[in-house]
């Protein structure tokens, strides 16, 4: 199995501690360990508090899909992130 790592760069609605939490809460971590995906990092940015980056590690593909299906956006944008303008970056080892 090809092992992906994803990093997600974006805007937040909310602000970062609210985000934060809601990554770390235990159902979303839950939900993470079900697909086989771990969270590397969570930051925000010095010079924009309400822009975050996410580092996260899986199969190939896995979150690649889940944030591309338009079906999955009203999850992704509960948790604050901004689907419009996010920057997504995918390296494969």
């Amino acid at each position: 199995m090809t092992i992906e790592t994803t990093i997600l760069d974006f805007q937040l609605s909310n602000t970062y501690e609210e985000y934060e939490s809601h990554m770390n809460a235990k159902e979303q971590q839950k939900m993470f360990k079900e697909m086989g995906v771990k969270t590397f990092y969570i930051g925000k940015s010095l010079d924009d508090p309400q822009r975050a980056t996410v580092i996260f590690q899986g199969p190939e593909n896995v979150l690649y899909d889940i944030f591309m299906n338009p079906e999955t956006k009203p999850i992704v944008e509960a948790s604050g992130h901004i689907y419009v303008g996010t920057k997504i970056t995918r390296w494969i080892s």
